[in-house]
């Protein structure tokens, strides 16, 4: 018989492992079995009961809630929590009430279940998001709330997250967070940008800083323009941070604005600016203008298959993301221009100059239609716009966008604004601002904006 050392026995006991401290939650009993066939049907988007709320009339005087969970379930034997979880002893209406405010003031696109208790998450970063409402048992009950990251930047998940689950516990007035630190979930580094903003002049023309904005577009250009869609959409990206002056500075916004509205880099009335002696070849450009255009209207780049937005294929949904970061590199580029032309315009002191730039800004979206119609197969950008902010109940985010793009257009050109009212954009900017009200914050101020501009009276 061989011998085996009494350590190799004593290696064979039984251990009682303990649940981490930081995923237990009082009160919490896990016998239950998993109840599979649910949670395989509670993110199926084609059931009833994931079809998101209509917007009902409130002609009575109620609150709106757009989620009324009847009954919750317990979590179940070996589940184990995500950390982005919390556990409240408050009563179920005041916690869904709480979290969809949330998911309101911070623009948050929610699909709710009532049946499950779960709703799926969409921000305007593409981050994916999971929420799930547990309840406990035992001696301590209540309620776990619970956030799942399924797909996006996991930073931007941590930032949403933790503004919902601290204004699901109460310890977050998320009304008041953003009255103060405005639309952006990352408030500190909002404000610092803010700062910056205020130091730059934009009367700097700095030759460097110009031939660094040229290439960094045509480095956008060159992932834009390859086969693999994840190389476009990092492009796409890139293009959505050259015209954001908080992410890249103004002087660089201003000339990839210009690449995407006229794909040029010159001004229209530019006499021995700079960047003349920078542009070689601006085929990239009016190529980066294309395909931007192409997305918008058509969902495709060049001579793809177009991809219509009810296919469920893997493609299909890559093509919804690129589409969405094409609305947003076109209304950063519209409302750059715009800016400028508010800088021009409170100078007091420059008047001919600030007469010359309004005349610019102008010139430029009334430009940008008419190319827009010569790439385009002679579809108008403004009908698409106006299609696209009519779906505003299903993709708030691409409907926000397209609110954004028509304001800052009807804002700089008569003859935009006269076109929009006869699409009959009064109404539809009417419906998408009584949804934006209910469910979207973002959605809700590019409307009222919009709505203005279409009730003033046209100039001669």
């Amino acid at each position: 018989m061989l011998a085996f050392p009494s350590y190799v026995f004593e290696s064979n006991r039984s251990v009682a492992i303990a649940r981490p401290r930081s995923l237990a939650v009082p009160g919490l009993r896990q016998t239950d079995d998993i109840d599979k066939a649910s949670y395989f049907k509670q993110d199926t988007r084609s059931k009833g009961d994931s079809k998101p709320a209509p917007v009902p009339a409130s002609n009575d005087g109620k609150k709106y809630s757009p989620w009324t969970p009847i009954k919750l379930r317990p979590v179940p034997a070996f589940y184990p929590l995500e950390r982005s979880s919390r556990f409240v002893e408050d009563d179920l209406e005041v916690v869904v009430d709480r979290v969809s405010e949330a998911n309101r003031l911070l623009s948050i696109h929610a699909v709710y279940c009532n049946k499950t208790a779960t709703a799926t998450l969409l921000t305007s970063e593409n981050v994916e998001m999971h929420l799930s409402l547990w309840k406990t048992t035992g001696n301590q009950e209540g309620i776990v709330i619970e956030i799942q990251r399924r797909k996006g930047d996991s930073i931007a998940f941590h930032r949403y997250s933790r503004c919902i689950l601290d204004s699901a516990a109460g310890e977050l007035d998320i009304k008041d967070h953003v009255e103060k630190n405005g639309d952006d979930i990352d408030a500190v580094f909002s404000r610092k940008v803010q700062r910056l903003l205020t130091l730059e002049k934009p009367s700097d023309t700095s030759t460097s800083e110009a031939e660094n904005a040229i290439i960094a577009i045509e480095i956008a250009h060159g992932l834009v323009m390859k086969d693999r869609i994840d190389a476009r959409q990092l492009g796409l990206e890139s293009l959505c941070l050259l015209t954001d002056p908080k992410k890249t500075g103004y002087k660089t916004a201003v000339i990839a604005s210009r690449v995407v509205l006229l794909g040029s880099a010159q001004d229209i009335d530019s006499n021995g600016s700079p960047e003349e002696a920078l542009l070689c070849d601006e085929t990239p450009f009016q190529e980066i203008r294309q395909a931007l255009l192409s997305l918008i209207q058509f969902r495709r780049i060049g001579d793809s298959d177009d991809f219509e937005e009810d296919d469920d294929s893997e493609e299909s949904e890559h093509i919804t993301v690129l589409h969405n970061l094409a609305l947003a590199v076109l209304a950063n580029a519209l409302d750059v221009m715009a800016d400028e032309d508010a800088d021009s315009v409170a100078s007091p002191e420059e008047v001919p100059a600030a007469r010359s730039r309004l005349d610019t800004s102008e010139s430029i979206s009334e430009r940008f239609l008419e190319d827009s119609l010569e790439c385009s197969d002679n579809r108008e950008i403004m009908k698409t716009l106006i299609t696209e902010l009519g779906k505003a109940s299903k993709k708030p985010h691409n409907a926000c966008l397209s609110a954004k793009c028509i304001g800052s257009l009807c804002r700089a050109s008569d003859k935009a604004r006269k076109r929009a009212k006869e699409l009959g954009a009064k109404d539809i900017v009417r419906t998408a601002l009584e949804v934006g009200t209910r469910t979207h914050l973002k959605l809700e101020r590019e409307c009222s904006k919009v709505m203005t501009s279409l009730s003033e009276t046209n100039t001669e």
